[in-house]
C-alpha cells in the first residue's frame, strides 16, 4: 500500500524514461549523468531498500525520490515538485561552487547550530537554512541591514537580546546569533504550527504572512504560493534545494572546498592599542579569513583599545613574547612609516581639482589627504603636490587623466557627450571636472583641455 501511495503522489513530475531521459526537463549544468544514476551497483550503495522499490528507481526521478528519503528523517516538508526543481538545478549547476564552499565551511558551523537547534527541540534541517540567509559568512550584510549568519535585522535582533554597538555587532556572533534564532523559529512556530509556513515568516515578518493567510484564506504554503512576493514565494522552494544539494553533492560530482581557516587550540590577547585588521594578520602571520572566523562579532575591520581577540594558542604566545616590538610596529604602520597593501603617490593639483574629487578618485577621504599632507584648510593651488596612500593594485587611471593633457577646440555643433565618446575612457564628467565647467553648453572657438588616457 505504501508504495502504491508513493507513485500516485510523485505522479504528476515523474516521467518513464525513453532512452537516457529520465526526468521531465533535464536539470541545467548537471553534472550526473544517467548511466551512473542508473548503475545497479550505484543504487545498491546508495539506497537500502527492496528490489522492487531498486526497479523503481529505473523509471522515476532520482531527485524526487532522494528527497523522500531526506524526508522520512524530519518533521519538515521536504517535497519535491516543479517549484522546486529549478532551485536545485541552480545549486547542481551555475552555483555549485556555493554548495563546494559550503561543504568545506559546514564543519565549523553545523555542530554549534545542531547542538542548539536540538536543545530547542527543532528540526536539525533549519542548519541549512544559514546558507540560504548568509552563505555561512557570520560578516554578511544584506542591503536591508540584516546582518550575521542568520540575517537578523536591528530591531528583531534587539529584541532576542543582540547588542549592536559602533564597534560590536552581537547579530554576526555565531553563538548568540543561533540562540536567537531558535528562540524566534520556536515562538514562529508556535503561531502558525507548520514549518513551511515558519520559513515564510523568517522571510517576509509574521504579519505579513498572517495578512496573505487571512486574504487569500489557506494556511497551505503551496496553495499560499502564488500569492506571495518573489522573494517569500521561493524562498521555501530554496531551502528545500539546498538541503538536497548538501546531501548529495558527491553524487553530482561536487566536492568540498577547504577554507582557509587554521583551527587548533585558542588564546586571547587584550589590545593595548587600536589595531586594524591587515595590520594583525601582517604581524600574527594569520590569514583575515581564520581573524574573521575566530573573532566574528567586530563590525569593521578595525579593533579598538581593550578589544578581546581570540588566536591560535602559538601565536598568542609569540605577540606577548614580542609585545614591546609588536606595538611598536603597529605605530609605525599609523605613521605611514611601514605600508601594508598600500603604496605611496605624489599628486599634482591641476586647474579645477578640489579635495572631494581627489579623495574620490584614489578612493580615499578627504580627511586623510589633509592628515597626510598636514592641510589646515580644503584650498588648494594649481601646481601643489598631495602625497596620498592608495591601495596597492589600484586602478592607477585617474592619474593618468590629469597627468597629461591636449587641448581641444570646441566645433559648432559639439556636445560635451559627443567630445567624450570620441575618447576612450572618457566620461563628460571628467571633462567638467578638468575645466571647472558649471553647465554643459560649449561656445565655439573655446579651447578645452581633454586629459590623454
Amino acid at each position: 500500500m505504501r508504495k502504491i501511495i508513493f507513485l500516485i503522489v510523485l505522479s504528476p513530475f515523474l516521467i518513464f524514461a525513453n532512452g537516457d531521459s529520465f526526468i521531465t526537463s533535464q536539470p541545467i549544468n548537471t553534472v550526473v549523468t544517467t548511466d551512473s544514476i542508473f548503475d545497479e551497483a550505484f543504487i545498491e550503495n546508495e539506497v537500502s531498500a527492496d528490489k522492487e522499490e531498486l526497479s523503481l528507481l529505473k523509471e522515476e526521478n532520482i531527485v524526487a525520490w532522494r528527497l523522500q528519503q531526506l524526508d522520512k528523517n524530519t518533521p519538515m516538508d521536504l517535497v519535491y515538485n516543479d517549484k522546486v526543481q529549478p532551485f536545485i538545478d541552480s545549486y547542481l549547476g551555475r552555483n555549485k561552487a556555493l554548495i563546494s564552499r559550503m561543504q568545506g565551511l559546514a564543519p565549523y558551523y553545523f555542530p554549534l547550530f545542531e547542538q542548539h537547534l536540538d536543545k530547542y527541540n527543532l528540526p536539525l534541517e533549519f542548519k541549512y537554512l544559514s546558507i540560504v540567509e548568509s552563505a555561512l559568512n557570520p560578516k554578511a550584510r544584506s542591503r536591508s541591514g540584516a546582518s550575521g549568519l542568520w540575517q537578523f535585522m536591528y530591531l528583531t535582533g534587539k529584541q532576542y537580546g543582540l547588542e549592536v554597538t559602533s564597534y560590536m555587532d552581537e547579530r554576526q556572533d555565531p553563538l548568540k546569533a543561533t540562540i536567537a534564532a531558535c528562540e524566534y523559529f520556536v515562538k514562529l512556530y508556535d503561531t502558525f504550527g507548520d514549518w513551511n509556513l515558519v520559513l515564510a515568516a523568517y522571510n517576509g515578518g509574521p504579519g505579513y504572512l498572517q495578512r496573505k493567510i487571512a486574504s487569500v484564506g489557506t494556511s497551505n504554503f503551496w496553495e499560499l504560493h502564488p500569492h506571495l512576493r518573489k522573494e517569500t514565494r521561493n524562498y521555501v522552494p530554496t531551502f528545500i534545494a539546498v538541503n538536497y544539494a548538501m546531501n548529495y553533492a558527491n553524487e553530482h560530482g561536487i566536492y568540498t572546498q577547504e577554507p582557509k581557516i587554521n583551527l587548533g587550540q585558542t588564546d586571547t590577547i587584550t589590545l593595548k592599542k587600536q589595531v586594524d585588521l591587515k595590520v594583525l594578520s601582517e604581524l600574527l602571520c594569520v590569514n583575515s579569513e581564520t581573524i574573521n572566523y575566530l573573532n566574528p562579532s567586530y563590525k569593521k575591520e578595525v579593533y579598538p583599545q581593550g578589544a578581546v581577540l581570540v588566536f591560535p594558542a602559538n601565536t598568542v604566545n609569540d605577540f606577548k613574547l614580542n609585545e614591546a616590538s609588536n606595538y611598536a610596529f603597529v605605530e609605525s604602520v599609523d605613521k605611514k612609516e611601514i605600508l601594508i597593501g598600500e603604496e605611496r603617490i605624489i599628486y599634482r593639483v591641476h586647474k579645477g581639482d578640489y579635495l572631494g574629487r581627489i579623495a574620490k578618485e584614489h578612493k580615499v577621504h578627504v580627511f586623510e589627504i589633509k592628515e597626510w599632507n598636514n592641510l589646515k584648510s580644503s584650498k588648494l593651488d594649481i601646481g601643489d603636490k598631495l602625497v596620498i596612500y592608495v591601495k596597492k593594485g589600484e586602478d592607477k587611471s585617474t592619474k593618468k587623466v590629469t597627468a597629461s593633457k591636449n587641448e581641444y577646440i570646441v566645433q559648432k555643433g559639439d556636445t560635451l557627450w559627443e567630445i567624450a565618446q570620441k575618447h576612450e575612457g572618457l566620461s563628460v564628467w571628467k571633462i567638467k571636472a578638468l575645466n571647472n565647467l558649471e553647465t554643459d553648453n560649449l561656445k565655439p572657438g573655446t579651447k578645452i583641455l581633454i586629459p590623454i588616457s
